[in-house]
């Protein structure tokens, strides 16, 4: 398997990645009903809204996290399992999109300190999903997985007008956070600060 293409993963890690995200959240909506009378982890015609409302019971349940992995009713393999442990230090924030680099969309968190994360697209490169002007307001979950930063399928963007004065403080916080803690691009460990909500 290729672990990425670029911008965004390989598909073969998209297919792995939607096969354990679905089954966590069909367990997710058993525990806090969000879709009534869901038979099966089947997530692809769903209204964007509902599968948010379940990463927010998700987010605000994190030990179910755990519970999935010990009971595993679907036999998922170790491997599997680590990534959605992983899982648990995931990043919630609003973000500003500040640069498409050739390996990753670029995502500086808006926040008192601000860090910049490398963020790989799933099917496709983020900056086919969003409005292209820079620097762009979003709100989104990143994930780790399997070394690297994806988010989680749902990114709402803010049609936000940024005048030339804010678009240069931007700027300067941008290559502050840079130059601090340079482009964060894993999530493996707990980044410290890191935003949870």
């Amino acid at each position: 398997m290729g672990s990425g293409e670029g911008m965004k993963l390989s598909i073969e890690y998209v297919k792995l990645f939607y096969k354990i995200n679905w089954a966590l959240l069909f367990y997710v909506n058993q525990k806090y009903p969000v879709i009534k009378n869901l038979k099966e982890p089947m997530f692809k015609d769903m209204p964007p809204l509902n599968i948010i409302s379940i990463y927010k019971n998700l987010i605000s349940h994190i030990e179910l996290i755990d519970s999935f992995v010990s009971e595993n009713t679907l036999n998922f393999t170790q491997e599997e399992l680590e990534i959605i442990k992983s899982w648990k230090n995931y990043i919630q924030s609003k973000f500003l999109i500040m640069a498409y680099l050739r390996d990753y969309t670029v995502f500086m968190t808006i926040s008192r300190e601000q860090k910049v994360y490398g963020v790989l697209g799933l099917y496709d490169k983020i900056r086919d999903v969003i409005p292209p002007f820079m620097p762009q307001y979003v709100e989104t979950i990143l994930l780790p997985f399997r070394a690297k930063i994806i988010y989680c399928g749902y990114i709402y963007s803010y049609n936000v007008q940024i005048d030339d004065n804010l678009r240069r403080d931007i700027q300067e916080e941008y290559q502050k956070a840079r130059r601090k803690f340079g482009i964060i691009t894993s999530l493996d460990k707990p980044a410290s600060g890191g935003i949870r909500k």
